[in-house]
């Protein structure tokens, strides 16, 4: 696994419902997110793994999901209360961790819709930039 530390997009999975309730501002993360202090992400790399472990078929997630994708550029740009970016230790490697509220409208690229595959029950993932 290449180191998360030096990518240049990260991941964040959000349910149907999560994504619904999207605000385009002041966004402070899911339910989980706001209750740990900040927005779990994911790198490429790591994708499958938080898949698994988060969002396996007795979590009840459902067999659709969606990605939205963090360009690590955007932390610095400015905004009314700036963010922090951090990769904290996780499981053996480091995730990263947005402290603060982002606006997802211009923080996030519009979704993408992964599906569970039927047959391995593990959700198919499509090319990532790292």
């Amino acid at each position: 696994m290449r180191d998360p530390t030096t990518c240049t997009v990260l991941y964040k999975i959000l349910t149907p419902q999560e994504k619904d309730a999207l605000p385009a501002t002041n966004w402070a993360g899911t339910a989980l997110d706001t209750k740990d202090g900040f927005i779990h992400l994911s790198s490429a790399d790591q994708l499958a793994g938080t898949l698994e472990r988060f969002f396996s078929p007795a979590t009840g997630c459902g067999d659709t999901l969606y990605l939205y994708t963090f360009d690590r550029a955007t932390v610095d740009k400015p905004r009314e209360t700036p963010i922090k970016l951090q990769f904290d230790p996780a499981i053996g490697t480091f995730f990263g961790h947005i402290y603060g509220s982002i606006n997802p409208q211009s923080d996030f690229s519009d979704p993408i819709e992964i599906k569970r595959s039927s047959s391995s029950g593990l959700f198919e993932l499509p090319s990532l930039q790292f």
